[in-house]
């Protein structure tokens, strides 16, 4: 009911008056009644199938009492397509299982009720490999037989002496058998204290020219000691793929860090822009060799699609996961990578406690680098 008010002339009075307005009143009508949208789930028996083995997956999907569900449609990774609210499915082997770890797929269910609504879910389902021991073959390497120079078809030179953006106070040498030569078998990175370019130290930062996307990376290494020392085994990108600034979008995988002022402690790190030391969130672990500069150790990193892994003598330290909805921020080593050996002096990290001019000539002596593919 609504209530109105007529002006009535010419008298000065104001009459209220009651009366019926249509649409005014909602009685009598009603509203009609909504369709509420099925919701679907599903389960998958067993949890964490085996590449060829058949999978069980049954669907739980609710609506109202007048929307009976109707269909049930499962499309999987694979681009197969069944229907039913029990079905079977076996997923092949991938590639992916060449690096002995498991593969995921999505797995999509979609319901249709009496009424034409509709509802989706998706699960992404890990599937263990059928053979998860991985057979490494060697596909590129260097010796360091002969003397003078490293070898020019494997190595390239990076040069300069502006601090590389850690305040490091080496200059990088091109060619210079101070700083890198072979000797006995051996690739000899020398750091040393003489004034070069008007920088106090001189050193050598060599680069692969080849470049490879995942793999298993060995380097036989004896480290140099002395505060002020900072070497590194590690490797960067090819190329700007991602974001706006090459590091550390690109991301950077360390193979080994050594810094000589704690002595015998040796770390493993991924860099991204998600995880790097600049805004403290960087993601590695260390491990204590403590004949680190005075023996040689076998220094490792097996960097598949789904993790990246790093050793030393055999014995995993550090684990870095794929989690693949988070993107190139967390995760961009899907693109080719090259290697990088080389000796900084001092710096934010490797001068943190100084450096002792003393302690050079230091050199790191590398008896051979190899890199593996699975078979």
């Amino acid at each position: 009911m609504c209530t109105a008010f007529l002006y009535l002339r010419p008298l000065v009075v104001v009459l209220p008056l009651l009366f019926a307005t249509a649409g005014c009143d909602s009685g009598g009508g009603g509203t009609a009644e909504e369709n509420t949208p099925p919701a679907a789930t599903f389960s998958v028996a067993p949890s964490v199938p085996t590449a060829g083995a058949e999978v069980q997956f049954d669907a739980s999907a609710s609506s109202d009492e007048d929307g009976e569900i109707v269909s049930y449609e499962w499309t999987f990774a694979d681009g197969t397509t069944v229907t039913g609210e029990t079905v079977t499915h076996a997923f092949d082997e991938s590639v992916a299982n060449r690096y002995g770890e498991p593969s995921r797929y999505e797995v999509t269910l979609t319901v249709t009720d009496a009424d034409g609504a509709t509802d989706a879910a998706s699960k992404s389902v890990r599937v263990d490999p059928t053979s998860p021991t991985v057979t490494w073959e060697q596909v590129w390497g260097d010796e360091f037989e002969g003397q003078s120079l490293p070898n020019s078809d494997k190595w390239s030179y990076e040069t300069g002496g502006d601090g590389w953006g850690n305040q490091e106070q080496q200059y990088y040498t091109q060619e210079d058998t101070d700083n890198a030569r072979l000797e006995n078998g051996h690739l000899i990175i020398e750091a040393r204290k003489e004034s070069y370019e008007g920088n106090d130290y001189t050193s050598a930062r060599l680069n692969s020219k080849a470049s490879w996307k995942y793999g298993r990376f060995e380097i036989r290494a004896k480290l140099p000691a002395g505060r002020g020392t900072w070497p590194a085994l590690w490797m960067l990108a090819d190329e700007q793929t991602y974001g706006d600034q090459y590091w550390p979008d690109n991301g950077e995988m360390d193979i080994m860090e050594h810094v000589g002022y704690d002595e015998g402690v040796i770390h493993g790190t991924v860099h991204t822009e998600a995880f790097n030391h600049i805004d403290g969130t960087d993601r590695g672990t260390s491990i204590t060799v403590p004949t680190a500069t005075s023996e040689f150790h076998d220094y490792a990193m097996e960097w598949t699609p789904g993790e990246i892994r790093v050793f030393v003598d055999g014995e995993r330290y550090f684990t870095f996961q794929n989690r693949e909805q988070y993107g190139w921020q967390e995760w961009p080593f899907d693109q080719k990578f090259h290697l990088l050996m080389n000796i900084a002096v001092g710096g934010t990290w490797g001068g943190a406690e100084g450096i002792d001019d003393s302690a050079f000539p230091e050199r790191m002596v590398i008896d051979y680098v190899r890199v593996y593919k699975p078979e």
